[in-house]
């Protein structure tokens, strides 16, 4: 039976920044499924002309309350009954931050909870290790008004702090004007230099990775993928290299903010004047930290606020089991069919094992053809036919957080192949290194012989057992009961060309 792991609860988090407000919905059964279900987001800029002033002024007070209420009533019309409202640094740092606040919890009930900047860096930290998984080095949220970085060690969060160099703030301060003279630019990107480099502990240790969130980095992960031609759609995993975003910023440095979207394609409208001073700030971090490449998290302080609550008395995920929940994630919110899926991977690893002189790969692989076996099944939420197709789109849509764009391509294309067709013309081959097709072929062909050897979904092969013979391989099934495989094995040897063409044999099928 297919079974769907129930949502119980839901939950709206809102995130009110300097830039912009943001609503997150999600419905989920604590320390076991969730999904986002919704999301609403508007530029506010409350942070607008603070840097002069220090207060919050009246033109984005306003624009902020009519966004909050507006936020309201959507909760109330969804019946959302759990609302997490937090509010960053434009609030933190107005003189009138307190009466704002006041007046927003009178107007809409909503009582805000102003984070600290450590606080802030450790929520985006938590969003960051639960979306690419970090076991070693530094996380850097660019917002509006501030930015927060966060020295991560051993898959936790060990030290983090605020400094002043938002996107909307260091525009206003540094940058301010259509094309920016370059006495400003050299200003700004000394004033940054000295700022990181009074932090200590801000450079990347051996094997370390610097990851970005925000909408800054998005955006910047945005053009970077246009410019290159990228065609995976996921931001989350995106890395981009400390030369191709010197490009952006050498480009922006020339660019008057009217025709900033014209000669950067994938630049939105509503960031082409606060892009440039970002960008600076993310170029001065890398070369602080050392860092040749930016890792981009999807995610980030909406989602480490709410996986706070969703992993509340439940161990949270490490980096290695960050992966594998991920799997599990997706597998129960399509319905996976449990039995069925962990026998197929029971087989296929199975087959796998045996057959690690033919093909020569290693736990990578194992663990690829593993997360294959779980979701090989899951589009049969869209429909039964053509499943194979449906199951390889949700996965390269929805992605698999902790795994990276080529190892989620891997899993999707095995998906993909597990019932027919031979694996060839891959639309994401640019991603993929030179053996990837024969690696593909090779786990498609496993997964795709353990689902036949359940074709009746009732266990009926117990185990099995292969080993070849020159250009012969020999596959024994052990079935639960005497005579009780012959279906399993007629839709196997059915079956068989994958593995007889990624393998190199001939293949015979009988019963143990």
């Amino acid at each position: 039976m297919y079974s769907f792991t129930p949502l119980e609860k839901r939950i709206a988090i809102i995130d009110l920044g300097s830039n912009s407000a943001r609503l997150m919905v999600a419905q989920y059964t604590p320390g076991q499924v969730f999904k986002i279900t919704d999301e609403v987001s508007r530029r506010v800029r409350l942070g607008e002309g603070m840097a002069e002033s220090g207060r919050l002024h009246a033109a984005a007070v306003i624009r902020a309350f009519d966004t909050l209420q507006m936020f309201r009533a959507f909760c109330r019309a969804q019946g959302i009954r759990r609302i997490v409202p937090v509010a960053t640094a434009a609030v933190r740092d107005a003189s009138n931050g307190e009466e704002f606040l006041a007046a927003i919890r009178k107007s809409t009930g909503l009582s805000f909870r102003v984070l600290t900047g450590e606080e802030e860096a450790y929520y985006g930290a938590l969003g960051v290790l639960h979306s690419v998984g970090l076991s070693d080095g530094l996380v850097m949220d660019v917002g509006g008004g501030s930015i927060e970085i966060s020295r991560i060690e051993a898959n936790r969060f060990v030290k983090g702090t605020t400094l002043p160099f938002g996107a909307v703030r260091t525009t206003e301060a540094y940058l301010p004007g259509e094309l920016p003279p370059s006495t400003d630019v050299a200003r700004l990107r000394e004033t940054v230099a000295a700022a990181f480099d009074n932090i200590d502990w801000m450079r990347l240790r051996k094997g370390g990775v610097l990851v970005g969130l925000g909408g800054t980095m998005r955006q910047l992960a945005r053009i970077d993928r246009y410019l290159r031609g990228y065609p995976f759609g996921l931001i989350n995993g995106y890395e981009i290299r400390l030369r191709r975003l010197e490009n952006i910023v050498r480009r922006l440095e020339t660019t008057p903010i009217s025709q900033r979207t014209q000669h950067l394609p994938g630049l939105l409208e509503d960031r082409a004047d606060i892009i440039f001073a970002g960008a600076m700030v993310i170029e001065g971090a890398m070369r602080r930290a050392r860092a040749s490449t930016l890792r981009i998290s999807g995610q980030g302080l909406r989602e480490g606020l709410f996986y706070e609550i969703f992993f509340k008395g439940h161990p949270a995920p490490s980096p290695g089991a960050l992966r594998r929940f991920s799997v599990l994630n997706v597998a129960r919110m399509y319905g996976y069919e449990a039995a069925h899926t962990e026998h197929v991977a029971h087989l296929a690893l199975s087959l796998f094992d045996q057959l690690k002189q033919a093909h020569g790969y290693g736990e990578a692989e194992r663990e690829y053809l593993w997360a294959a076996a779980m979701l090989h099944d899951i589009g049969t939420v869209v429909d039964y036919y053509d499943h194979h197709k449906h199951s390889a789109y949700i996965i390269l849509s929805a992605g698999l957080p902790g795994y990276s764009h080529r190892e989620t391509i891997l899993i999707a294309e095995q998906c993909r192949y597990h019932r027919k067709g031979q694996p060839s013309d891959f639309p994401y081959a640019v991603l993929l290194r030179k053996d990837d097709g024969p690696r593909i072929a090779k786990l498609a062909a496993l997964l795709r012989l353990a689902e036949f050897l359940d074709r009746s979904r009732a266990q009926t092969v117990r185990d099995v057992r292969i080993h070849l013979e020159g250009k012969r391989a020999f596959l024994m099934v052990i079935p639960r009961t005497p005579g009780a495989a012959s279906v399993e094995i007629w839709e196997a040897l059915l079956h068989a060309d994958l593995f007889e063409q990624a393998y190199g044999v001939s293949l015979e099928i009988e019963e143990m």
